[in-house]
């Protein structure tokens, strides 16, 4: 097994085909960040994976405990009672995969794949006299150490899948959390704004896909075909990063509504902070719509923002990307962000200073020569 063949996804023009039908790219890194809590997804995903890391051990060193196979097997089926509640695993032939799990861990196999340790030991036991004239011992068979070196390929690709799907999801989410915690840092949301954000959050994401390009029809009811990349993931990480980073390509990213807490995707640069879904909260008895909650209680959505705030945001932004790119080292980086904090609150509590001289004392000159001279104690 080259890849886990169940799990590819098809990209085009800031939008990607997976099970049958199509979704703006970034729709999957933020359906993490709202169904992570939901039914205790994650929890139950990942309370499934804690044992398989032990079975990929014994495999590196050459030995193994069929019980223990089988038991890792039926850790990866159990797992399938809550990974169809995770995007896009529920628009995936699940039951294709489910059934090569059952029919990959099975006592047979876990005894086919000891033989094999058992008749490799025989030919690394072999002596200078056998190694120089190929004098293999009678347990080789070329077909068998084949297939089963086939097997046990199959088996170490589908634990570390399974059992990375643990880290992957906490890592993926903590991350997709804090960029969305941070994208109001960004004067403009677009790739050009965000990105240095999302760098600075991902770093370097090194991970191995497998690319195909593949013909697909260029929308549901047309019949003409159009090209597209399609990627076979090897792990749950790999294909949420690249679904956000696509989406961010394409302008799409995920926000935080400020009402109702749920992520959701934003396809358009306005800085809109309330979804189009229903609010926690009713009015008059009736639902409604964050986004019409919000205007009800006079919470508009202002384009600009509070000044005070998008200053400080923008400079801190500023300053991690400088720090990042080595421009400034961390001490001075650590104290400009601390001296703009002290000049936030104080614009936010003095409304003189606000209109007057904080614009000024925020500018990139300013702060980091005053954090320098406190750095310095001058």
């Amino acid at each position: 097994m080259d890849k886990i063949s169940f799990f590819s996804a098809d990209y085009r023009d800031g939008r990607v085909h997976i099970g049958g039908k199509s979704y703006p790219a970034g729709t999957f890194a933020a359906h993490l960040l709202t169904q992570y809590y939901i039914n205790d997804t994650a929890a139950r995903i990942i309370v499934f994976t804690s044992d398989t890391w032990l079975i990929e051990g014994t495999l590196e060193k050459g030995y193994l405990f069929v019980p223990n196979f089988l038991r890792a097997g039926a850790d990866i089926l159990n797992i399938f009672n809550a990974l169809p509640w995770l995007k896009p695993f529920d628009m995936l032939d699940v039951d294709a995969e489910r059934n090569r799990i059952a029919t990959l861990f099975t006592e047979e196999n876990g005894n086919r794949i000891v033989e094999y340790f058992q008749r490799r030991s025989k030919v690394m036991a072999m002596d200078k006299g056998q190694t120089m004239f190929n004098i293999l011992p009678k347990e080789f068979d070329e077909d068998f150490f084949k297939e089963a070196a086939a097997l046990l390929s199959e088996v170490k690709k589908t634990l570390a899948f399974y059992d990375g799907l643990r880290d992957d999801l906490m890592k993926s989410f903590e991350q997709l959390k804090t960029f969305a915690s941070r994208v109001d840092e960004a004067d403009r949301f677009d790739e050009e704004h965000l990105l240095p954000i999302a760098l600075e959050i991902f770093g370097s994401v090194p991970f191995p896909v497998t690319t195909e390009y593949v013909p697909i029809l260029k929308s549901t009811r047309s019949k003409t075909e159009t090209l597209a990349r399609r990627l076979y993931f090897d792990s749950y990480y790999s294909f949420v990063i690249t679904d956000f980073f696509e989406g961010l390509h394409h302008g799409h990213y995920p926000r935080q509504c400020v009402i109702c807490k749920k992520y959701f995707l934003m396809t358009s640069a306005a800085r809109q902070k309330y979804c189009t879904g229903y609010a926690p909260f009713k009015l008059k008895g009736k639902a409604i719509t964050c986004r019409k909650y919000a205007a009800r209680i006079n919470r508009k959505e202002l384009a600009d923002g509070n000044p005070v705030i998008r200053i400080y945001k923008n400079r801190c932004s500023a300053i991690r990307v400088e720090r990042q790119r080595v421009k400034i080292d961390n001490a001075l980086a650590t104290a400009a962000l601390a001296l703009a904090k002290e000049y936030m609150q104080l614009a936010k509590n003095d409304p003189d200073y606000a209109n007057g001289q904080y614009e000024t004392d925020m500018s990139r000159e300013r702060l980091y020569a005053e954090a320098d001279r406190r750095l310095n104690g001058k």
